[in-house]
């Protein structure tokens, strides 16, 4: 295992080399995605940079907000844009950074941590479940809102229970009460 640095950071707090760093990383793991900010929808509230001997390798963005799950409200983690330098990958920071947030949400009582993946596999490692719902949230493209979204759900959606006992299955809505990160 790599030893790693975790740091966190307000998004408001980054450095401008902090910054070009995100975005060469993000460029690299999502190509066409970042070519000229470090956000897809949305600023997030927080970063996890992952470092090892100094060098960025790992990121994350957090969010933190309440979304209603059926007629419950249920405080979350969004999990945005994890990442992970290529010749770093499938040595454990992935992991490690999802480990981090867990922590963070269970030192604050967090319900859940949410995230939209393509991939699964690594999340599903991690304990978390894809989900099937009908979905509602604030719709955003190209740094123009586009109103409100009400979609089924099907291949993206992945949550873990960190504390409480609110239900979720496929019968509930999901409002993100905000945008999709």
């Amino acid at each position: 295992m790599i030893e790693l640095k975790m740091v966190h950071i307000n998004e408001y707090e980054l450095s401008d080399c902090q910054r070009s760093q995100i975005q060469s990383l993000l460029k690299d793991s999502f190509p066409g995605y970042f070519e000229d900010r470090i956000f897809f929808k949305q600023m997030s509230r927080e970063r996890i940079l992952a470092y090892s001997d100094g060098l960025l390798i790992g990121h994350l963005g957090l969010e933190y907000r309440a979304i209603k799950i059926g007629d419950q409200l249920a405080s979350i983690f969004g999990i945005i844009d994890l990442c992970v330098k290529e010749e770093y990958r499938r040595q454990g920071v992935a992991t490690e950074l999802l480990r981090t947030v867990e922590g963070k949400a269970v030192a604050n009582d967090i319900n859940f941590c949410l995230l939209f993946a393509d991939e699964h596999k690594l999340y599903q490692n991690s304990g978390y479940t894809l989900l099937k719902n009908d979905c509602t949230w604030f719709g955003i493209e190209e740094c123009k809102s586009i109103g409100l979204i009400k979609e089924r759900l099907t291949d993206c959606m992945m949550a873990k229970r960190i504390s409480g006992e609110i239900p979720w299955d496929e019968t509930h809505t999901v409002d993100l009460l905000g945008h999709l990160f």
